[in-house]
């Protein structure tokens, strides 16, 4: 089986790869990070698995062209769409070309990837796409407004496909991680921001391995963790302003430890 993920070099990507590899698969590993690319091939490989390194940005069309070139004669089995990065100050004040930089990548990248190795998967008979979107999926976030807004795009789209692709023998499904020990918070500036200093966050491995579980069989939504779980759940009985609020309350800035 050949897979192919984005953002593989590092968090809930490497660990993905890890898992698959695991499983004797073909990794087609995809970042901008070459070395980090590198260590995740050598770990793979230890585990029983085959990789192959692609650093291609895809934060840039261009990038993604190359990456399809690239891989033209590889069928692809599984697409795991994980790459993707946050922002977070108020919207007034951060930097809207990184703002920009993370519609292309959370958005436009995943959406080109997935049009292009879903074409290909209808002529193969089939497939697996994984999308991982999140928690934030569900509702706005005061000091994260875009990134909240990208997830919640990967969530909708990734769930009409669903539909739309299973005639094709084309699975698709999102994932839904809660805050999740990563470099994400380094890369998304949130050593202000209380999310992170709550009790019980997960690490990448094992979001990794409830993803991987849920996702292998086949499910359409997966949210990896009971206490995201019931988070999501709960979601339902409070209004959309009520959310936007908590999270608000939940992502202000607070004085470094």
């Amino acid at each position: 089986m050949n897979v192919l993920i984005t953002g593989a070099s590092a968090g809930i990507g490497r660990e993905l790869a890890y898992l698959h590899g695991e499983q004797g698969h073909h990794l087609l590993l995809v970042g901008r990070n070459v070395e980090q690319l590198f260590e995740t091939k050598h770990f793979v490989e230890q585990r029983g698995g085959s990789a192959v390194v692609l650093p291609y940005d895809i934060g840039q069309t261009v990038q993604i062209k190359a990456l399809l070139r690239a891989t033209e004669h590889t069928p692809v089995d599984v697409l795991i769409n994980n790459a993707g990065f946050g922002l977070y100050g108020e919207f007034i004040e951060t930097d809207v070309s990184r703002e920009l930089n993370m519609i292309d990548v959370n958005i436009r990248a995943l959406t080109y990837l997935t049009k292009a190795f879903s074409r290909r998967m209808q002529t193969q008979g089939g497939g697996r796409i994984v999308q991982i979107a999140s928690t934030s999926s569900f509702h706005g976030g005061p000091f994260m407004s875009v990134y909240y807004a990208t997830k919640a795009y990967v969530l909708s789209f990734s769930e009409a496909l669903a539909d739309e692709l299973a005639p094709y023998n084309i699975q698709v499904t999102a994932v839904c991680p809660g805050a999740t020990h990563t470099d994400f918070a380094k890369t998304a500036d949130l050593a202000t921001s209380g999310l992170f200093k709550r009790p019980g966050i997960m690490d990448a491995k094992t979001t990794a391995q409830l993803s991987f579980t849920g996702y292998m069989k086949g499910k359409t939504l997966v949210i990896p963790g009971r206490s995201n779980a019931i988070y999501v759940f709960m979601t339902r009985f409070l209004s959309r302003r009520k959310l936007v609020q908590m999270t608000h309350q939940l992502q202000a800035p607070t004085q470094s430890l």
